[in-house]
């Protein structure tokens, strides 16, 4: 069964534009790990949630998925990065789940 990694990012108006160019480079790391399905990054057009950026990744099941945990973070550490450290100094708030994903 599929498994739907999903992030909902609150990010201020002033850390957008360095928010997606940090997302574009974890992106392609999350992109070339084995057992990535599909991604998707959706931004806000109206509504009234304070989160204004979503993300979602499919992998091909729960082994891909517990893989690419590791393999993204190897691949964080090889280029110095931390995610955490980009959240803070842009003051973004970031809530992630993970899903099942079955037809309907």
């Amino acid at each position: 069964m599929q498994i739907v990694s999903i992030d909902l990012f609150k990010v201020p108006e002033e850390s957008k534009k360095q928010f997606l160019e940090e997302s574009h480079k974890v992106q392609d790391i999350i992109k070339s790990v084995p057992g990535f399905v599909e991604g998707y990054t959706y931004k806000i057009e109206s509504g009234d949630s304070d989160y204004n950026f979503v993300t979602s990744v499919t992998w091909q099941n729960e082994e891909a998925f517990a893989a690419a945990g590791k393999a993204v973070w190897e691949a964080f550490q090889k280029q110095n990065f931390n995610p955490q450290e980009v959240f803070t100094k842009l003051n973004v708030v970031r809530i992630r789940s993970e899903y099942t994903k079955t037809p309907y």
